[in-house]
């Protein structure tokens, strides 16, 4: 690690917050939603590392300025459409540096031939052009022409601006004149294929300059994850997530476990997964299925849970799910986990959870006893009671019959036990009155007590953002399979995913709302989303025309649909656009019945309504 002291304050977006960090990896990337300060950071930090001695360039998002292929003379002449004076050449470096563009580039591959030997070579062997720069009349002009023939071409006016990112990024990462580089979004314009050679070229030369020169120190601001290319947990460490309205945060400590549990994952830490740096609501579940089931009915029932910078990412299983928690406070991203019953009842999840001090807070204010860990020992408690006592009973009920089968060959085993108390709870919360009349007199107060403290001890969860799926796991809400409660395979469980996601891909809106029903009441609870209500704007709209109808005929200005149509103040050719009016009657004391159809263009289908000189807004209804 490389030790340099950064002490930031920026009042205008903290308060009197600061971020202070003094241990820095060769790599450092910085990610954060759009508006949190990312690039004012960046300016303070090149100012903190050229008054700490390092020689540092910092290359902006908009970096290519000057050297677009066109000249937006309605906007700004460019004063490169000629080339790059040359006897400008220190000045243009120095505004270069200045600014953050990346222009004078070209400068330094002009007065550099060991930099430029690179970036020809790069050319040749990967994208099969050739450059060169020319001088004319005293300018400075990148010229490129394809291997395979064709015309020279300028560089400025005709090439991409991938091409244009990647060579101007790479010679300032091959130029030794700088020993620390600030990247804003080096990802512009580059294919992924790009980013990722861009990233393996900077891995190349990072490294601590203050002990080796020929190395640099980077800062990347990135919103691409082909930069989080995370190889342990140092670079892991290495991430800034901003935030709007506190600073930057970071991972600087981990207990043995949580370390042991991120090492093991980075190998699969994934593109998907990344969506952990880079949503400020991130939702976690343990497979890909619950990935899979839980995104494509957002997606269906059009619950546009990205827009609230939601994401639902599978981590693998339930110790991973509580590290990415952990991981989350320490970020201060919030972090939300949807988990399945058992892990109410083991694992590491459970553990954050009754040591999280808002979830204790509920238990003591709701009078549950003085923490969660011993109000859920009593659940277990009566339920291993209530399991006890079901093995020595029989019923000819099949429901009851088979939780009673499941139990018995497994109740006395340690290694079981959990299951147990899983299979007790799910069956009393299915079949609780056909368990009572079996279960003895003296258990009926353990069932009773059961059902309703379970209830509030998954609420005492829920301040701690962790969901626990009532009723076992999400395949237990599956319409088009049918499985077993109590036990389903792995390949049962598969098979009965793909056939579950293909019904939720072709069947209407209108019959997932219902047949999903208690499963979203879940989802909507714990999934930060947002539900875009056309009609409520839309009903403002025809609210703010059909009042404009009100006042043109209360005042004779409007007798019929033609005087409608032309009247300025209604502005009928505006509106016609939405809505179109079918019918208009006006009797003589002006009241007045209006009907009109809401276009499909902004409904999903035709829709008619109508309004008369009582209409007000507060009983104008405009439902899908």
């Amino acid at each position: 690690m490389i030790n340099i002291p950064i002490n930031v304050q920026l009042p205008q977006l903290w308060g009197n917050q600061v971020f202070k960090k003094g241990s820095w990896s060769s790599i450092n990337l910085i990610v954060g939603s759009n508006g949190t300060g990312k690039s004012l950071l960046a300016d303070q930090f090149k100012n903190q590392l050229v008054n700490q001695g390092l020689k540092v360039r910092l290359l902006n998002a908009e970096r290519l300025a000057g050297f677009e292929k066109m000249d937006y003379n309605y906007f700004q002449n460019s004063q490169l459409h000629q080339g790059i004076n040359i006897s400008n050449f220190e000045q243009i470096k120095q505004a270069g540096n200045n600014y953050g563009l990346s222009t004078s580039a070209f400068v330094i591959l002009k007065e550099r031939l060991d930099i430029r030997i690179k970036i020809e070579a790069l050319l040749s062997d990967i994208f099969k052009k050739s450059i060169r720069l020319i001088e004319e009349g005293g300018f400075l002009k990148p010229m490129i022409q394809n291997i395979s023939g064709g015309d020279e071409y300028g560089l400025k006016e005709s090439e991409c601006h991938g091409l244009k990112e990647l060579l101007t990024l790479l010679t300032f990462i091959y130029d030794i004149s700088n020993n620390c580089l600030i990247l804003d979004e080096p990802e512009l314009h580059l294919h992924p294929q790009f980013q990722s050679f861009l990233l393996n070229e900077i891995r190349a030369i990072a490294g601590n300059p203050l002990t080796d020169p020929t190395k640099k120190l980077f800062f990347i601001i990135t919103h691409s994850p082909y930069f989080l290319d995370l190889r342990s947990i140092d670079e892991f460490k290495s991430v800034l997530v901003a935030h709007h309205g506190v600073p930057p945060t970071f991972v600087d400590v981990l207990d043995t476990q949580e370390e042991y549990i991120l090492k093991r994952f980075l190998p699969r830490f994934n593109t998907h997964h990344k969506q952990f740096f880079f949503s400020p609501n991130p939702v976690y579940v343990e497979g890909y299925t619950d990935q899979q089931i839980i995104t494509l009915l957002f997606d269906r029932l059009d619950y546009k849970i990205s827009a609230a910078g939601s994401c639902v990412i599978d981590v693998g299983g339930k110790d991973e799910l509580a590290v990415f928690f952990n991981l989350c406070k320490k970020l201060k991203i919030k972090g939300r986990i949807i988990a399945d019953l058992d892990a109410f009842f083991k694992g590491k999840l459970r553990e954050v959870v009754q040591a999280d001090v808002n979830s204790n807070l509920f238990i003591q204010t709701g009078g549950f006893g003085t923490d969660l860990s011993g109000a859920i020992g009593d659940v277990e408690t009566k339920l291993m009671a209530v399991a006890n006592d079901l093995i020595t009973k029989s019923s000819t009920d099949p429901d009851v019959s088979h939780i009673i089968s499941f139990l018995k060959p497994i109740i006395g085993l340690g290694d079981r036990r959990h299951h147990v108390l899983v299979a007790t709870l799910m069956a009393l919360r299915r079949f609780k009155d056909k368990i009572l009349p079996v279960a003895s007199t003296a258990i009926h107060s353990n069932i009773n007590f059961i059902l309703p403290r379970f209830d509030a001890l998954l609420n005492a969860f829920k301040v701690a953002n962790v969901f626990i799926i009532p009723i076992g796991e999400i395949e237990h809400y599956y319409i088009k399979t049918s499985l077993d409660y109590l036990n389903f395979s792995d390949n049962q469980k598969n098979t009965s995913f793909h056939v579950e996601r293909d019904y939720i891909l072709s069947e209407p809106v209108a019959i997932l709302e219902a047949v999903y029903a208690d499963l979203m009441l879940i989802l909507r609870e714990s999934v930060p989303q947002i539900k875009v209500d056309l009609y409520l704007h839309l009903k403002y709209q025809i609210l703010e025309w059909l009042q404009k109808v009100q006042n043109g005929i209360s005042k004779g200005e409007v007798i019929d649909i033609a005087t409608l149509t032309t009247n300025a103040k209604i502005d009928y050719k505006l509106f016609n656009q939405i809505i179109e009016v079918e019918d208009l009657k006006i009797e003589e004391d002006r009241k007045f019945i209006c009907r009109i159809m809401i276009k499909a263009s902004v409904s999903a289908t035709e829709k008619v309504v109508s309004f008369n000189e009582r209409t007000i807004a507060h009983d104008f209804e405009l439902s899908a």
